[in-house]
């Protein structure tokens, strides 16, 4: 599903730092998968997860028809199960991804060191092989919960996974957190007290909204 772009903008315009705050204000948990590394740039999509486990014997489901049934903007999100397993033909996989359009990856499997778009993954954390067992359906990543059609923001400063019923209003809080943030940093270089500004008290937010409203 496309992300509405004023959505898309107003994520863009925030840090992963902001979105984490409000989301916790809103009371959200276990939403941002936990070490793992971002690089590769920026990516803002929804989540198209599958899940993989250590390989037995079993017949295993078909990653490939899984790669190439993800649509258009999507933040592919790869649960394996904590094993920092390398995943199965990675750079490959990614290719692929990069052809069907998908603007990111994130899992808590180790990847190759580039693979060609923004991504997040795990250290190597041993020698196995991993059997996809599942798609579309919620996942645990690295500690953080995510379903399907929820917005992921990966950036190089944190990983971030929105409930999409809630996604447009917490961008939005982001938006203005980070506003809010700016004028106290500017009113702290211009020599005003900590005691009325963190947090701010009714006076400074009074002042805030009369310096910041649009003209």
């Amino acid at each position: 599903m496309a992300i509405d772009p004023t959505l898309r903008d107003a994520l863009s315009a925030v840090t992963p730092a902001s979105l984490a705050r409000a989301l916790t204000r809103a009371d959200v948990k276990a939403f941002s998968p936990l070490g793992l590394t971002a690089r590769g740039g920026t990516a803002i999509g929804t989540a198209y997860t599958l899940r993989m486990i250590p390989a037995r014997d079993d017949a295993a489901g078909d990653i490939a028809a899984a790669i190439d049934a993800v649509p258009e903007g999507s933040v592919v999100v790869i649960d394996a199960a904590g094993t920092g397993f390398t995943l199965p033909f990675g750079a490959i996989l990614a290719a692929r991804l990069v052809r069907r359009g998908a603007v990111g990856l994130i899992t808590d499997a180790a990847l190759p060191e580039e693979i060609g778009l923004p991504h997040g993954s795990a250290p190597p954390g041993g020698s196995g092989v991993l059997a996809l067992v599942g798609t579309q359906q919620p996942v645990a990543c690295a500690g953080a919960a995510i379903h399907p059609g929820d917005i992921v923001v990966c950036s190089d400063a944190g990983i971030i996974a929105l409930p999409a019923g809630i996604a447009e209003r917490i961008a939005l809080e982001a938006v203005e957190q980070q506003r809010l943030d700016l004028w106290i940093q500017r009113e702290v270089e211009r020599g005003e007290s900590l005691a009325s500004l963190l947090p701010p008290d009714a006076a400074a937010l009074a002042r805030f909204q009369a310096e910041t409203k649009p003209a």
